[in-house]
């Protein structure tokens, strides 16, 4: 686990953001704190997932913000201001 707390945030404009983008991103993050190699994939999947669903129908901002505190990943999708996805993850 990284020896600092930390909240990285990135603000997707109403055209989405490129799935291979997500991609490499969540895999950084994730193999940074500590991720098992076998939950990464399906973390991946499941944030692209969650990011395609908020950029359904009109356009929409979105907001992807990937925090780490007390031994804990979590990861956050919104909409508009609202939430759309969120998953915690216990790391080591």
């Amino acid at each position: 686990m990284p020896a600092t707390e930390f909240v990285f945030a990135l603000e997707f404009s109403s055209q989405g953001a490129p799935a291979s983008l997500v991609e490499d991103l969540a895999a950084h993050v994730l193999k940074y704190v500590g991720c098992p190699r076998d939950s990464m994939n399906g973390l991946t999947e499941a944030l692209e997932q969650a990011i395609a669903q908020s950029a359904a129908g009109a356009p929409r901002r979105c907001d992807v913000q990937f925090r780490v505190a007390n031994s804990s990943l979590d990861i956050l999708v919104s909409s508009n201001g609202g939430r759309v996805w969120q998953k915690s993850l216990e790391i080591s």
